[in-house]
């Protein structure tokens, strides 16, 4: 199945996220430290939105490697366990895919391997007649 481009949204360019891996076990998207994402001046926490966000759009991209076409977010929930610091990688994977519906686990770790954050959230699955318009559009094959 395609995806898009990472570097195709705005915001993801300008948080500099890095598709790492997607395949159908899941995605991996690393984030490398900016400090524009800390949560004030003085302190080595990152906002609480930035890691959201990654979050957001790993589990975004893990459902469009499942159903082949970009995936609006429905509903998300974030616990945060601990305060993000430094570069981050964002683990996803797909819980289930409907016909309507479909929910990825994320999870959040910094480079020493600690689990900072997880998150799971919804996606709304486009209809399949559509996501093959869609591809035929652009010349390929529906698979």
């Amino acid at each position: 199945m395609e995806i898009a481009d990472i570097r195709s949204s705005p915001y993801q360019v300008f948080l500099g996220i890095q598709l790492r891996r997607a395949d159908a076990d899941g995605v991996e998207i690393f984030l490398p430290f900016r400090e524009e994402f800390l949560r004030q001046s003085g302190s080595d926490w990152l906002h609480g939105g930035v890691v959201s966000a990654l979050i957001d759009i790993a589990g975004n991209y893990a459902v469009q490697v499942k159903v082949g076409a970009g995936v609006p977010t429905i509903d998300m929930r974030v616990d945060y366990l601990r305060p993000s610091r430094g570069d981050l990688i964002a683990t996803a994977t797909v819980i289930k895919v409907g016909r309507r519906v479909a929910l990825s686990d994320v999870q959040v770790r910094d480079l020493r391997g600690d689990l900072v954050a997880a998150g799971r959230a919804t996606y709304a699955v486009p209809d399949k007649g559509r996501i093959v318009r869609e591809t035929e559009k652009k010349g390929q094959q529906y698979t």
